[in-house]
């Protein structure tokens, strides 16, 4: 039987269309890949920071020790120290990390001063040789704390070093090309004259670096 050209076109929109949904129903059917959640990505955790140095960045402390006094200032992880009794003294350098101080000097560096920094004061020892005394040094404010003066006079080199507590109590010593003698006292922001010649201390901050440097 001869089909009319609508039927055959009527037939072949059918199959037509019968073939595109069973396309379509087998796409629906294929397996998708699975999608990871992102909750279950992992990732690197980021590092802890360092702990930072608990040694203070700048401090002063000025205490006791035998039979003298002793002072030691802190700048930035660098150290400087000084003893003197009237009759013995020496300057000492060296650093400051993990609140604790270790300093050496004097000829040979057979000075020491090792100190532990909490609780607003510097305990340890300060060592000469095979001596050592313990002591113990508060933080100390201005105009209490470290003092220094030098000059050159007629090519000899003169050092004084002073020591201020709290209360106003004091010992110094003035060099005279490294033999030391008692020095005048000292009053915070004045120039001391000794014999006949005038010297300016200054506080520990003015000289500090050249002191840590040298």
């Amino acid at each position: 039987m001869r089909q009319s050209p609508l039927a055959l076109g009527v037939l072949t929109g059918v199959l037509l269309g019968a073939g595109v949904a069973a396309l379509v129903f087998a796409l629906a059917g294929a397996e998708r890949p699975a999608v990871k959640p992102l909750a279950s990505i992992s990732r690197t955790p980021a590092p802890e920071p360092a702990p930072s140095d608990p040694t203070p960045r700048k401090a002063d402390f000025a205490g006791r020790v035998a039979g003298g006094l002793v002072a030691l200032s802190i700048r930035n992880g660098r150290a400087v120290g000084y003893f003197c009794d009237g009759r013995r003294e020496t300057w000492m350098k060296g650093t400051a990390r993990g609140n604790v101080a270790s300093l050496s000097g004097g000829k040979d560096k057979s000075w020491t001063l090792e100190a532990r920094l909490r609780d607003g004061r510097a305990t340890g020892r300060l060592g000469a040789g095979d001596d050592t005394w313990a002591f113990t040094a508060p933080v100390v404010k201005k105009p209490s704390g470290l003092y220094r003066a030098t000059r050159e006079v007629r090519g000899s080199k003169i050092v004084g070093g002073w020591i201020v507590l709290p209360g106003g109590r004091q010992v110094g010593a003035v060099s005279f090309d490294g033999v030391a003698e008692p020095a005048p006292r000292l009053t915070p922001g004045r120039d001391v004259t000794t014999y006949g010649i005038t010297l300016r201390p200054e506080a520990v901050d003015a000289f500090f670096e050249g002191m840590a440097d040298g």
